[in-house]
């Protein structure tokens, strides 16, 4: 038996799943508040405008010869990596550039990428994007270590560890991450996502070893965004500090990189949409995806990632749209369970008021999302869901979940029932 059929015949196994999921997330947050925050490799971090001019310079000083730079075509086209080009061409550093990254980075990506990494004779890795590009980037890492393993290998048992735990440790190259969205924070994190789009299906991959060595938190990329990519990925940053922060995985060192996310959202996201060009808001942001990367990193995630990452695959969906239909519905529904935290969150963050109650201020922060949403133009819901498909998502989604810390557990008739909600069955109820 496979190990998903086995997660998901406990799953499916009444109160007993239940009460065996809640107790796999006690476990494994009890983990990560003693393990994960010191289990994290640490990353050399250069920040400021046109700062990725440095690529090369730091290649260079860690014994690089040649990198392989990952990227997506309109990118490319529009000039965004000429910085980074120049530098690397005035220090005489020579590089190879894979621009194929799709939106949500796919199997055949990542083979493409590896197979002109080797082509090349590259010896270091630079991703430059969003976190498609980033992710794409991390996973062609492993498939240098690990040449003999595909994606799909590497994904099973939920994707953990399949470098760190063989003797292909030493062989991930040196990465370099240079984002250009603030949101993703995928430049921070441990973990790459990639898609089968044959199975309609996300593969998580997660290994310590992967996490870049060097990021470039470079503001002057991001001033050409069009407003909706600064709402979307922007929103998914908040998402990525809220979801370890109210979970079982939540501990001292995150929770300060949480708060620090949120309130850096939303004390510069209007700024930053009035004028894309103002730069120390667009820096702020892009420390706030970072942030958000290093809150997964250290106190995970809960069910609004699953959601949106089957959602996202099943219809070719951009992840920052579902996050922001996605995550109001869930920690709603989570109610009373979460609001101790939400609360405080709400209110360290500057969201809610500190004199009301636990519960209100829950509810502030719930709808300052919603508002969030319907100011900047991000859908409320998600209508693309089908019926058909709701026992193929709720199949995901009870895999990917059950090794996270999250308070709440969900059955099948449940997650349907949210699904239906996500979708705005009952949006006139």
């Amino acid at each position: 038996m496979r190990l998903e059929d086995a997660i998901l015949k406990i799953a499916d196994y009444g109160e007993v799943g239940r009460y065996v999921k809640k107790g796999v997330g006690v476990l494994a947050g009890g983990l990560m508040d003693v393990a994960f925050p010191f289990l994290i490799p640490t990353q050399d971090v250069v920040e400021g405008p046109s700062s990725s001019a440095r690529v090369a310079e730091i290649l260079k000083r860690n014994g690089s010869k040649k990198t392989l730079i990952i990227t997506d075509k309109t990118l490319h086209d529009l000039g965004i990596l000429d910085t980074m080009l120049k530098g690397m061409d005035d220090a005489g550093f020579p590089y190879a550039i894979y621009d194929g990254v799709e939106p949500n980075p796919s199997i055949e990506n990542v083979e493409a990428a590896f197979a002109m990494y080797q082509k090349e004779g590259c010896d270091s890795l630079v991703g430059f994007g969003g976190g498609s590009s980033m992710d794409a980037c991390k996973a062609v890492s492993c498939r240098v270590a690990k040449p003999e393993q595909t994606i799909k290998e590497m994904g099973r048992l939920m994707g953990y560890f399949p470098i760190s735990f063989s003797l292909a440790n030493s062989k991930v190259p040196y990465i370099v991450a240079v984002p250009t969205t603030a949101g993703t924070g995928a430049e921070s994190t441990v973990a790459a996502v990639i898609s089968d789009h044959a199975a309609d299906k996300k593969y998580t991959v997660t290994d310590i070893a992967m996490r870049p060595r060097t990021v470039f938190l470079d503001a002057s990329l991001a001033t050409g965004l069009p407003p909706r990519v600064t709402a979307v990925t922007a929103i998914d940053a908040v998402s990525h500090c809220v979801e370890g922060y109210i979970s079982y995985g939540h501990n001292p060192r995150g929770d300060e990189w949480a708060v620090k996310g949120v309130r850096l959202v939303k004390d510069n996201i209007e700024a930053v949409m009035a004028d894309g060009k103002d730069l120390v808001a667009r820096q702020n942001l892009c420390t706030a995806a970072y942030c958000g990367g290093q809150s997964l990193n250290m106190e995970t995630t809960g069910y609004i990632h699953p959601f949106c990452h089957k959602i996202g695959a099943k219809y070719g969906l951009v992840h920052g749209r579902c996050i922001g239909a996605v995550m109001p519905v869930i920690l709603e529904d989570y109610g009373d369970l979460v609001a101790p935290r939400l609360s405080k969150m709400a209110v360290a963050a500057g969201i809610a008021d500190p004199n009301a109650s636990q519960s209100e201020q829950a509810k502030q922060f719930i709808q300052w999302v919603r508002d969030f949403d319907a100011k900047y133009g991000i859908d409320p819901y998600i209508p693309e869901i089908r019926d058909e498909d709701l026992d193929e998502i709720a199949d995901s989604i009870m895999v990917e979940i059950f090794v996270y810390p999250n308070k709440k557990v969900y059955t099948r008739d449940e997650i349907k029932h949210l699904l239906k909600v996500i979708r705005g069955d009952y949006a006139n109820a």
